[in-house]
C-alpha cells in the first residue's frame, strides 16, 4: 500500500514515513534485486498473512459491535400516519463496494424511512454485508469493448425492483457507462407512467468532464481561471511545447534556457492509464533535451493514447464533493488532497478557500441548467503565495470528476445530508439566493483507513530499518502517528452499528484479490482501500 509524492505544497505536512514509502517505491520501481516485500509474490503472500493473523482481532471486535449495535438499535425513521405505501421509496445506490457507496447508502438507510438498496459488480462486496442494505445485486463487469453486460444488468435491477432513485457511486471505468443507463432507465420509467430520478450525469455530461482536455476547455468556456493545458496526440505535439526551437547563437541560445526553465509542465494521461499515472508528477522539461525526449517518447501518446500537457503549478492540492439537484448544489465540502488520498480532513466551510471552490462549483452547477443533477468533484491547485488574508483566493483547477468523491465520508455525521439526497423529489429546488448546501456537521472527524495505516506506518518501517534504510526512531514516529489515528481520528469504513463491511473488506475482499493476483500473475503497483481499486504495474 505505497503512497506516491503529492504535488510540491504537500510536502511539508507529510510525516517521514509517507515520505520514505515514496522514496523507496520510486527507487525499487524499476530496481532488479527489490526486497522480497516489494515482490510480486512477496507483497501478495505478506498481505494474505497479515489478514490471516488479524482475522481474529477483527471478528471479535466485530462480533462485539455487532452486538452493541443490538442493544442500543435507534428506530429507523417511519413515514407519517397519512402517508400511503406508495410514498416509501427504492433507493438504489451503486458501488457499494467503495467507502463513498457505503457511506451514502448508510446515511439513507439511518435517517429516511425508505427502502435501501445496493449492487456492485463483486460477489464479496463490503456493502452485500451492510445491514443498512436490504437487497444487494451483483452486476456484471464494465469492460470498455463490450458494455452491454453492464448496462443489462443495471437497467433489470432498475426494472424489477421498481427503482424510485438510482444514486451512482460509479468508478472512473462505468463513469459514460452510467450516464447512459440515465437515459435509457429514464425512458423506460417513462413508457410505464411512472416517475425514475437519480444522482447521475448524462453521458454528454460525462464526457464534458470525465475527459481532461474537454473539462479544461468548457472552464475556460466559463471565463474562469486555468492553467496553460495542451492536448497531444503525439510525443512531438508535446516536445514542441516543451522545448522550444534553440537559436544558434549564444544570445539564442541563453533566450532559450530562460524560457525552458520558466515553464514547466507535467504530462498526464487523458483516459485510465495506471501505469502512466503514476509517473504523471515528473516536472518537464529534463535537465537535457535529450533525456526529456527519451521520458516522453517512452510514454506511448498517440492518436487512441492521448495526453494533457499541464502547466505545473507550485501550491498546495484540494479536492472537493458536491451533490448537485437541478443546477443547484445541495451539498458541499471540501479538503486537502494528494494523488493518492487516504486520510481526510474538511476544511472550515466558511473559510475564504472553502468558499472559493463552493463559488466555482456553483458556477459550474448553475450553467449546466435544469437538467444538471449527479455528483461533482473538482481537484485544484492553489498557489502558496496569494497575498495577504483578504486577497483573493485563485484557484487552478485541474481534474474533474463526474462523480461521487471519497470526501463524502466527512458526511458520516451528518443527517442533513440525506434529506439533501430527497429533495431531488421536490417539485422545486429553492433559489441560489435562498439556499445553503449542506455541509459536514461540526466538529467534523478526520478520516482514515486502519489497514492502509497499519501497514504504512507500523509494518513497513519495522522492515525498512530490518533492511537498513530506515532507524529506529523512524518506527517510533510511525508508531506515534499509528496511535493518534487510532486514538483521535476515524476508520472510513468501520461504524459499531454496521461492522461487517469492515470485516469483509479486510478478510474476504481483499484476500481474494491478492489470491488472485498469485493466480493470475497480474502485477499492481498500489492499492486504494477506500475505493477497492487496484493500480497495475
Amino acid at each position: 500500500m505505497q503512497v506516491r509524492r503529492g504535488r510540491e505544497g504537500t510536502t511539508k505536512s507529510r510525516s517521514w514515513a509517507t515520505h520514505i514509502i515514496s522514496t523507496m517505491a520510486d527507487s525499487h520501481a524499476g530496481a532488479v534485486h527489490a526486497p522480497y516485500y516489494y515482490s510480486h509474490t512477496g507483497k501478495n503472500r505478506f498481505l494474505l498473512l497479515l489478514s490471516f493473523i488479524t482475522l481474529p482481532l477483527s471478528l471479535t471486535l466485530c462480533f462485539l459491535s455487532f452486538i452493541l449495535s443490538i442493544l442500543t438499535r435507534q428506530s429507523k425513521p417511519r413515514l407519517p400516519k397519512n402517508a400511503q405505501s406508495s410514498d416509501r421509496k427504492t433507493i438504489l445506490v451503486t458501488g457499494v463496494s467503495m467507502t463513498k457507496g457505503l457511506t451514502i447508502a448508510r446515511s439513507l438507510a439511518q435517517h429516511t424511512p425508505h427502502r435501501v438498496i445496493g449492487a456492485d459488480i463483486s460477489a464479496l462486496s463490503p456493502g452485500r454485508f451492510s445491514s443498512s442494505i436490504t437487497r444487494y445485486f451483483r452486476l456484471e463487469a464494465p469492460d470498455g469493448d463490450d458494455a452491454e453486460p453492464y448496462i443489462d444488468s443495471l437497467l433489470s435491477v432498475i426494472r424489477s425492483e421498481d427503482v424510485d432513485l438510482w444514486i451512482s457511486c460509479s468508478s472512473v471505468v462505468a463513469a459514460v457507462e452510467d450516464g447512459q443507463v440515465v437515459k435509457l432507465a429514464q425512458e423506460a420509467a417513462k413508457a410505464k407512467g411512472r416517475k425514475f430520478h437519480a444522482i447521475q450525469f448524462s453521458e454528454v455530461v460525462v464526457e464534458r468532464f470525465h475527459e481532461k482536455d474537454n473539462f479544461i476547455d468548457y472552464i475556460a468556456s466559463l471565463n474562469l481561471q486555468i492553467p496553460e493545458s495542451y492536448r497531444c496526440t503525439s510525443p512531438d505535439e508535446a516536445l514542441n511545447v516543451l522545448l522550444p526551437t534553440i537559436d544558434n547563437n549564444a544570445h539564442g541560445r541563453e533566450k532559450n534556457k530562460k524560457a525552458v526553465q520558466a515553464r514547466t509542465f507535467i504530462l498526464k494521461p487523458i483516459g485510465v492509464d495506471d501505469r502512466a499515472r503514476a509517473q504523471m508528477m515528473t516536472l518537464l522539461p529534463l535537465s537535457t533535451p535529450a533525456e526529456t525526449k527519451l521520458y516522453v517518447q517512452s510514454l506511448g501518446i498517440s492518436s487512441t493514447n492521448p495526453f494533457q500537457l499541464q502547466q505545473y503549478i507550485a501550491g498546495t492540492e484540494y479536492c472537493t464533493h458536491a451533490l448537485v439537484i437541478r443546477g443547484h448544489v445541495k451539498a458541499f465540502t471540501c479538503c486537502p488532497s494528494l494523488e493518492l488520498l487516504m486520510h481526510y480532513a474538511a476544511l472550515p466551510p466558511h473559510s475564504r478557500l472553502a468558499q472559493a471552490m463552493l463559488k466555482f462549483t456553483e458556477t459550474v452547477a448553475k450553467d449546466g441548467g435544469a437538467d444538471f443533477t449527479g455528483h461533482l468533484s473538482f481537484d485544484f491547485l492553489v498557489e502558496k503565495d496569494q497575498g495577504g488574508e483578504d486577497a483573493e483566493v485563485v484557484l487552478y483547477p485541474i481534474e474533474c470528476n463526474p462523480r461521487a468523491h471519497t470526501a463524502v465520508v466527512l458526511f458520516d455525521k451528518t443527517p442533513e445530508m440525506a434529506e439533501a439526497y430527497m429533495s431531488v423529489f421536490d417539485d422545486e429546488i429553492s433559489d441560489y439566493n435562498k439556499s445553503t448546501p449542506v455541509y459536514p456537521r461540526a466538529p467534523t472527524a478526520s478520516y482514515y483507513w486502519l489497514g492502509h495505516d497499519v501497514v504504512t506506518f507500523g509494518i513497513l518501517p519495522v522492515l525498512y530499518c530490518v533492511a537498513g534504510v530506515g532507524t529506529w526512531q523512524n518506527v517510533v514516529e510511525g508508531l506515534g502517528t499509528l496511535r493518534k489515528r487510532l486514538v483521535f481520528w476515524t476508520d472510513g469504513t468501520f461504524t459499531i452499528a454496521d461492522p461487517w463491511p469492515f470485516f469483509v473488506l479486510y478478510h474476504l475482499y481483499w484476500p481474494a484479490k491478492f489470491v488472485e493476483a498469485l493466480r493470475t500473475g497480474k502485477r499492481w503497483s498500489r492499492i486504494n482501500v477506500s475505493t477497492t481499486k487496484m493500480f497495475e504495474g
